[in-house]
């Protein structure tokens, strides 16, 4: 009769004590709180930190050697000028020039070939001195370029004139209208002078300037049809009677009046633009042609160098084709100015790009 109350006694009792001490009611243990295990302290071993070993039976004297010299290496691109001149004939209609328009005819030609080979695009006009013509250019083509056919024909028929008997040859004001705005205020020849080209004005008479105003005046006016800063690219040059005296043109010895007047007008323009002078009364104008020429020339020949080459290794390109050293068919370096010149029959074409690669000593 005991047992019974007694085990419900002891279980009360455990529960108590299981509320109180988180008692295990199956196995009567502690332990179902947070446990914390018994882990033993960590044992540390000293270590033996010993000096690092090299090994030298390899090691030997580091031997340091210079790189190889390179000479440095320069490129000089440049561009060769376009080569494009307008060129305004101003020519004396009096019938006293009736022979030398002729001449001028007859040598014209030659000028044309003149300019083909020095590779000059052009364009040819022709007016005359006298002031009925106004600066307007002549003929039925009034403007001869590289593409006329039978050009010398052209001019010709563009330099024969009615015979005039004006008093008053007016060459340097009719080339003012010629170039620029004419009498009526407006341009006299639209489409003669292009942007890019330069201009030669060639006067051809028998008799000095009577236009109004200064020489200074005229030479001004002539470069500012250019633009400003283009004043170089104008040029005026003359074939007239001779300074001081004048002179007698060839084959008219005996003819009364036929003294070539000396122009001394034309002849200070000439010298202020830095144009060419000959003599109305040579037998032959083509050495005064030929000079005209060449001057027109605008194709550069001299390229300079920036830097100082070595000898022996500069090396010429036009258009990416390689040029020969050769003073005939190529090109020659010279010191005393330090540039690559091209003195023989070759010349850079116009526009072309001139490429000049050399070693310098740095």
């Amino acid at each position: 009769m005991l047992a019974v109350p007694l085990r419900r006694l002891l279980t009360s009792a455990c529960v108590l004590v299981a509320a109180l001490t988180s008692c295990d009611r199956i196995g009567r243990e502690n332990g179902r709180s947070n446990a914390v295990p018994d882990v033993a302290k960590p044992r540390v071993y000293p270590v033996e930190i010993l000096p690092p070993t090299i090994d030298r039976s390899n090691t030997g004297q580091v031997r340091v050697i210079p790189p190889p010299a390179i000479d440095a290496v320069q490129v000089d691109v440049l561009k060769q000028s376009d080569g494009i001149v307008d060129i305004l004939w101003v020519i004396d209609d009096s019938g006293s020039m009736a022979n030398q328009r002729r001449t001028l005819g007859r040598n014209f030609n030659g000028f044309l070939a003149k300019l083909q080979a020095l590779k000059v695009n052009y364009q040819i006009g022709v007016t005359s001195t006298n002031f009925t013509d106004r600066g307007v250019l002549r003929g039925t083509q009034r403007i001869i370029t590289n593409m006329t056919p039978d050009a010398g024909s052209v001019f010709t028929t563009n330099t024969t004139f009615p015979s005039s008997r004006t008093r008053w040859e007016q060459g340097l004001r009719m080339a003012q209208f010629a170039v620029g705005t004419g009498a009526d205020g407006g341009v006299t020849n639209p489409g003669f002078l292009r942007p890019n080209a330069a201009l030669a004005i060639i006067v051809v008479s028998d008799e000095d300037d009577s236009s109004y105003g200064p020489t200074d005046y005229y030479a001004r006016a002539f470069q500012a049809a250019k633009g400003k800063g283009n004043e170089s690219l104008v040029s005026f040059s003359t074939i007239a009677g001779t300074t001081p005296v004048g002179c007698t043109p060839a084959g008219e010895e005996t003819f009364y009046g036929s003294l070539a007047d000396p122009a001394f007008r034309y002849a200070a323009v000439s010298t202020r633009t830095g144009g060419i002078t000959g003599s109305i009364c040579d037998a032959s104008f083509e050495n005064t042609l030929l000079q005209i020429a060449e001057a027109l020339n605008t194709l550069r020949r001299v390229f300079p160098l920036t830097l100082l080459p070595v000898n022996g290794t500069l090396t010429v390109k036009v258009n990416g084709v390689v040029i020969p050293a050769d003073p005939v068919n190529g090109w020659q370096y010279k010191a005393e100015t330090n540039s690559v010149v091209f003195l023989g029959t070759y010349v850079p074409p116009p526009g072309a790009d001139v490429s000049l690669e050399y070693a310098f000593d740095k």
